[in-house]
């Protein structure tokens, strides 16, 4: 007795394919960093958040010591919420600093 034809069987495995693939993509919905706040100490500057969930890292924009090299920019290391990232930041030069989240 033939329950599928082979047609049918293969159409069935894909759509089963597909129908797993939607759901291994969807994942559970997350909330950016938040309560994100900017500090300095000397030479660093440092970003912290304390909600949501994700990361987040300070950067710093400055100017170069030396004239007409221009701006550098200063990334601290990726941090998940409730740690602080810090990077180089000369205070005397700083042109913009803010918290980058992901």
């Amino acid at each position: 007795m033939k329950f599928f034809s082979r047609k049918a069987a293969s159409a069935s495995v894909l759509a089963l394919g597909a129908l797993t693939g939607l759901i291994t993509m969807s994942g559970p919905a997350s909330a950016s960093p938040s309560q994100c706040s900017v500090g300095f100490n000397a030479s660093i500057a440092s970003s912290t958040c304390l909600g949501g969930t994700g990361e987040h890292r300070i950067v710093c924009f400055y100017t170069h010591h030396i004239p007409g090299v221009g701006t550098i920019q200063g990334y601290g290391p990726w941090k998940p919420v409730g740690e602080t990232s810090t990077t180089y930041c000369p205070p005397d030069r700083v042109t913009n600093t803010f918290v980058e989240v992901r």
